[in-house]
């Protein structure tokens, strides 16, 4: 028997960066089962609050969000932080002198506002879309973050192939300092050693008394690949890499803007005796 499932947001739940309404209703059918929704994204909180109003868990207690691709897990209600492990300023200004070799945008965010460097019109498009707290940075200078929460940051530019280069070429400079993931088709994201939505899914399954094998995970991207694996159930949407897809138990019959959540919440949860 399920009673959790994680989900990623992008790509994966949200249609137009909202939650379109059939997943909303299947969402509230969790509730008769009591099992627990819980986003788990590369986003910030402050960025997710209109989507838990739309799922039905904003500022509600014992309700849970996995924010900044694990480094930061919170309880909705009051937006109390649960854990938070996060990026020094010397690790960060580190990948910051790095991407200056590069043509790519560049974002670091902290708890409370996304910092853009050499901003990309559509990539500021994006933030204004989400809802993100952000600001757009001149000069090519971190040093006023040198006292401030840092959660991740990001090398982006609307080219994986070009992002991929990058990895495997400053891999010898960064060696095993940073956790690497890739998402949405334009960000390549460094959080701190040992940060995975796996990781993520592990610690809240334990302070929540669940096993991992009653969690159901949903995701798309590479920055979902460890909670794919790390779940009882590991689904992929079917816009997913085949790549990924071959690492998941489940592969969704419908695409993300056609109800992929709402899909495995009606066939894993809702009826029984149709576990893989």
């Amino acid at each position: 028997m399920y009673k959790m499932i994680l989900s990623d947001l992008d790509e994966t739940l949200l249609v137009n960066h909202h939650v379109p309404e059939f997943n909303r209703e299947a969402i509230k059918k969790l509730k008769e089962k009591h099992v627990k929704f819980v986003p788990a994204t590369g986003r910030a909180f402050n960025m997710i609050g209109e989507i838990l109003q739309e799922i039905g868990t904003y500022e509600q207690e014992d309700e849970y969000s996995i924010c900044f691709n694990g480094c930061l897990i919170v309880e909705n209600k009051n937006a109390r932080t649960l854990r938070f492990q996060g990026l020094s300023y010397e690790k960060t200004k580190k990948l910051f002198d790095i991407a200056n070799n590069y043509d790519i945008c560049v974002l670091i965010f902290t708890l409370d506002c996304c910092y853009i460097f050499r901003a990309d019109p559509n990539e500021v498009e994006r933030k204004t879309v989400q809802k993100a707290p952000f600001q757009v940075i001149d000069d090519y200078d971190m040093s006023f973050l040198k006292k401030d929460y840092i959660a991740k940051i990001l090398f982006e530019r609307r080219d994986m192939t070009y992002l991929k280069n990058i990895e495997k070429e400053i891999q010898p400079l960064i060696q095993d300092e940073y956790a690497v993931s890739y998402s949405s088709n334009r960000y390549l994201e460094f959080n701190a050693p040992g940060i995975s939505k796996g990781n993520a899914l592990l610690w809240l399954s334990e302070y929540l008394d669940m096993k991992p094998e009653e969690v159901i995970a949903i995701g798309d991207n590479y920055n979902d690949v460890s909670m794919i694996e790390t779940a009882g159930l590991g689904v992929c949407v079917s816009c997913a890499t085949s790549d990924i897809q071959e690492l998941a138990d489940y592969v969704t019959e419908v695409d993300y803007d056609q109800g992929a959540v709402k899909e495995v919440i009606e066939r894993f949860v809702m009826k029984e005796g149709e576990h893989v």
